[in-house]
């Protein structure tokens, strides 16, 4: 009692407007009321009345006169009753009149209701009351309940045998329904836990007290599963061993929830509670060192599990409710105040006004969307959606943790702000509702979760913007299915435009990036160890269906015919695509054939300060360290990357990397992306449609990697063309030869090379370490892909296979290990051998062919690289100039100079007609205006206008040529900061998307 009344006194303290609650100022929620048809006397309506005030009880409570009143009603139907819940929240219950009933006949009842305060009346609303064949409780009961047994979240991914549920239910009743070996949790103290924390990575286990409070609820998962589908305790089972257990749920969820601290004063902290809102006392615990970052900040983790047992107790639990049965409703009120701590966020993440906040600068709702504005969102509508369920009650708020509500913030920094802008808790199916509205998240700048104007989608940025393309960031996109079906053409079914943003990039992103069934792995984030045919041919067409399904009636959405074609023509594996697109926020390309042309797909994945390459959640094995470091992979038979070949890597040497051979294992510890982005600020990839090219400055963060590089990638139909120059000694590492990898796959067909006259051969199964120096021209050729490396010193030539290969995680190798084609530029590039390479990989051509076609792109492709400045190609063939500046400067190809004053990407093609001009800034910064450049090719003088490229082309600025001398100047305008709001507010990633014009030659 002393700590309650101190609690009291200090929160008045803090917040003294609570003594000065308006009576005018009353909130009532009562938005939603329905009964089935047939219900007789005395049924009560399904949604009881609650005022916002409910929120406050503990420290303002309920006016001993409040009450409601029914003023008016046409039929007498319905009584109105004050209750109060047993936290002392005040209700207005309605109940079928004594004599009447609803009658079998769906029906409409309007009431007019008073609250009041003795006599007086502080508010008048109406209401509707529905008289349905099925109630909304019952069609949410119906449509989601029986879905949770197919999530092991669910249940606390706990099976227990007849047998065992025997034991656990003896367990439970001769231990005070505690769980034994966890009896320490029950007392409600989480400062008597020693934590053990880890500075390189705040998300691993502490040993802190919510680490057994997860072995409870995942215990009680486990119940309840038997108790939703034992033969022996289930619906079908013995009716005396399913009381049993039905007794010992409600004993175990009584005992476990009530002993969870969730008032701020139920946890002391110097003789002061630990906080003065509710979900303090579990949301507190991470600031005072109490707990962990990890589960106060996925707090699924500790409610999850209750919802298999939760719901399938339901209709019992509302029965021995409507028969006032004591331990029904003590287990009922125990849910409601625990699920409290599902909304109680760590301190840290509370400020509105940290620019550095996990969603941002709250306050700037034109940047930032709010709390929970991000992927986890898909973790959070497992219980979202059973809320509803479990309260029984439309109109009870989905919370009540105060700093969710607006007048928590006092109209402050302006009227009506809130933790999530545009929301105030008002009725828990309303609230679940508009949550289901949340996952169309844009991001607005770079190290923002959010879906990207390019396609992609980032979730964790804790270092920069990642690529979540599959883990995350599917689950983001598509999630809120489950929502919408469960909201499906009711009065609360989510709008059109929301299913139109997923299916939007259902079918113009994903599908680009699957080639023969398989997803890209370079973007599949944490994910890029799965099976990716399994991604494309089930998760992905399980996801269209569930959405297509999930539709209201009378919906119109563009698209779904194309979508459905998509998807037949990816269950047959007949799927093409022919295109080259950029992805330039996540510093990501593909180039491919395929609908009219013989198939093959090329991408690139580069990072920068702005972004990271995959995370790796490994804890003991590290695999994607080197992923985005200019990483460049070719694909024909579709296989050639797949979860099997790369489960053999050695993952020091990924296609298109530069750096070290190390042979040390990749390190381990701080995080999932303790790789880091890099200190590079030049990165970004151009693309016309048809043609492609990369630039990127190799300058690692971390302390691991030990190489500098300026590189260039260049996508011409069928040419895929790697440059590199200036290459350097960044760090000491261990001292081994700094090396070119251009490409590491599966050795499952001869492997045919040539260097000066000898064709030699390395055979499947054959394991080699060949290492020849090079200075001319050297061909390889594995399966149907070719490579070329053109010299321009001295460079070693390295292959190896089999068991000279270093498989980096064995524990997940299959013995059927790769083959591995690399230069090296020696411990020192430019002392021995060259620091720079050129190289060329072929899609689709035979080893017979390689002459051939070595001999036609000797002819075909003109080179120019100047060292640390620009580097240059030209496709006499396709008439294709492509130029990559590192800094201003001017450079020559093909018979054009091009002159620029920035670092750009440039890009020209003769297509006859007309020229096509490409240009774009990879050095993004949200404030450079202009690009300007000259070319000795003398393009038409106009002012030519561009759309961005992206999901949803936006109006773009303007290309200026003008004539200079024999040939031309262009300058380039920007999107830029000053036009954020033509831009919604991307301006920032707008400023390296391509910029494209046509150029008519007439």
């Amino acid at each position: 009692m002393r700590n309650k009344i101190l609690f009291l006194v200090i929160v008045l303290l803090v917040c003294p407007n609570m003594l000065l609650t308006a009576v005018a100022q009353e909130k009532v929620f009562a938005n939603y009321f329905d009964i089935p048809v047939n219900s007789p006397e005395g049924t009560e309506v399904i949604g009881r009345i609650h005022l916002e005030r409910n929120k406050d009880v503990l420290t303002s409570p309920i006016p001993a006169g409040y009450h409601f009143e029914i003023l008016k009603q046409a039929d007498g139907l319905f009584n109105l009753e004050t209750r109060y819940d047993l936290s002392k929240r005040i209700m207005g219950v309605l109940t079928v009149a004594k004599g009447q009933s609803t009658g079998s006949a769906p029906s409409n009842h309007r009431l007019t209701i008073a609250l009041k305060d003795g006599d007086k009346q502080l508010k008048k609303f109406n209401i509707n009351v529905k008289v349905v064949k099925e109630t909304l409780w019952s069609l949410f009961n119906r449509r989601y309940t029986p879905k949770t047994l197919e999530n092991k979240r669910l249940y606390g991914r706990i099976k227990y045998s007849d047998d065992e549920v025997a034991a656990k239910i003896d367990e439970l009743k001769n231990n005070g329904w505690k769980f034994a070996g966890l009896e320490k949790c029950y007392q409600g103290r989480p400062q008597d836990y020693v934590a053990k924390f880890d500075p390189t990575n705040d998300h691993l286990p502490t040993g802190t007290i919510e680490y057994d409070w997860e072995k409870v609820v995942n215990q009680i998962g486990g119940l309840g599963y038997s108790y939703a589908t034992s033969k022996i305790y289930g619906p079908k089972g013995n009716p005396e061993k399913r009381k049993e257990l039905r007794e010992t749920l409600y004993q175990a969820i009584l005992t476990y929830t009530n002993s969870v601290p969730v008032e701020g004063n139920e946890v002391m902290v110097d003789g002061r509670p630990i906080g003065n809102c509710t979900g303090d006392g579990f949301g507190m615990l991470q600031a005072h060192k109490m707990a962990g970052m990890q589960t106060p900040t996925h707090q699924w983790t500790l409610t999850d599990p209750l919802v298999v047992p939760v719901l399938h107790l339901m209709p019992e639990l509302l029965k021995g409710m409507r028969n006032q049965d004591e331990t029904c409703l003590k287990v009922h009120n125990a849910l409601i105040r625990y699920l409290q701590i599902f909304f109680a966020e760590i301190e840290n993440r509370r400020a509105i006004d940290n620019p550095d906040g996990r969603w941002g600068e709250l306050q700037d709702t034109i940047y930032s969307s709010g709390a929970w504005a991000d992927a986890n969102l898909g973790h959070r509508s497992r219980t979202m959606l059973a809320l509803p369920i479990i309260w029984a009650d439309y109109n009870r708020p989905l919370t009540y943790v105060q700093y969710w509500y607006s007048d928590f913030y006092h109209d402050q920094p302006f009227k009506g702000f809130s933790y999530s802008p545009g929301w105030s808790p008002h009725g828990i199916v309303a609230d679940v509702s508009r949550w289901m509205t949340k996952y169309n998240i844009v991001a607005h700048k770079y190290i923002q979760s959010g879906f990207q104007p390019d396609g992609t989608v980032s979730h964790h940025i804790a270092n920069a913007t990642d690529a979540a393309m599959v883990a995350y960031g599917f689950e983001w996109l598509t999630d809120c299915n489950n929502g919408y079906s469960y909201f499906r053409n009711t009065k609360f079914k989510i709008g059109d435009k929301y299913y139109q943003f997923q299916l939007d990039r259902l079918l113009n992103v994903y599908p680009k990036l699957f080639y023969k069934q398989r997803m890209d792995f370079l973007v599949a984030g944490r994910s890029f160890l799965d099976d990716m045919h399994r991604f494309t041919t089930k998760t992905y067409i399980q996801a269209v269906n569930s959405m297509l399904n999930a539709q209201n009636k009378g919906s119109k959405l563009n698209g779904v015919e194309e979508l459905k074609d998509v998807c037949k023509q990816l269950k047959n594996n007949t799927f093409e695509y022919s295109g080259t697109d950029a992805y330039w926020v996540n510093e990501y390309l593909v180039h491919r054939r395929g609908e009219n042309e013989t198939p093959f797909y090329a991408s690139l994945k580069l990072k920068s300060e702005r972004t990271v390459g995959a995370e790796d959640f490994s804890k003991k094995v590290r695999r994607s360290w080197h992923m985005g470091y200019g990483i460049l992979q070719v694909k024909v038979k579709g296989d050639e990357y797949s979860d099997k070949v790369i489960r053999n890597l050695d993952w020091h040497a990924l296609p298109g990397l530069t750096e070290e051979w190390r042979t040390d294992p990749l390190p381990a510890k701080g995080g999932a992306q303790a790789s880091l982005p890099g200190l590079n600020k030049i990165s970004g990839v151009l693309a016309d449609g048809k043609a492609g090219m990369g630039i990127y400055h190799h300058l690692p963060k971390e302390t691991y990697s030990s190489a500098t590089a300026f590189k260039s990638y260049h996508f011409i139909e069928d040419k895929i063309i790697a440059l590199g120059s200036d290459i350097a000694r960044l760090r000491p590492g261990q001292g081994n030869e700094i090396t070119t990898f251009i490409d590491q796959t599966a050795l499952n067909s001869p492997l045919t090379w040539c260097a000066g006259e000898e064709i030699q051969t390395v055979e499947p199964g054959q394991s080699v370490n060949l290492t020849q120096e090079i200075k001319d021209v050297c061909w390889l050729h594995q399966g149907s892909k070719g490579y070329v490396i053109l010299p321009v010193k001295q460079l070693s030539l390295q292959i190896k296979s089999g068991k000279e290969i270093n498989i980096t995680d064995r524990t997940i190798a299959d013995k059927k290990p790769n083959f591995i084609i690399a230069v090296s530029h020696g411990v020192q590039p430019g002392q021995n051998r060259d620091n720079a390479y050129r190289y060329i990989q072929l899609p689709n051509v035979s080893a017979e062919e390689m002459p051939e076609r070595v001999e036609a792109l000797l002819k075909d492709l003109e080179f120019t690289m100047q060292d640390g400045a620009a580097h240059a190609v030209y496709s006499d063939t396709d008439k294709t100039w492509q130029y990559a500046f590192f800094k201003p400067g001017s450079i020559s190809v093909g018979k054009t100079t091009v002159t620029s004053n920035d670092v750009a990407q440039i890009m020209l093609r003769d297509n006859g007609a007309e020229w096509v001009l490409s240009v774009n800034n990879p050095m993004p910064d949200g404030q450079k205006q202009t690009l300007t450049f000259s070319t000795s090719a003398k393009l038409p003088a106009g002012t030519y206008t561009y759309q961005t490229k992206g999901v949803y082309p936006l109006e773009g600025e303007t290309v200026t040529v003008t004539s200079e001398g024999k040939g031309s100047k262009v300058t380039v305008e920007l999107p830029d900061s000053r036009d954020a709001a033509k831009y919604n507010y991307q301006s920032d990633l707008y400023a390296a998307t391509p910029i494209i014009v046509n150029i008519p030659k007439k």
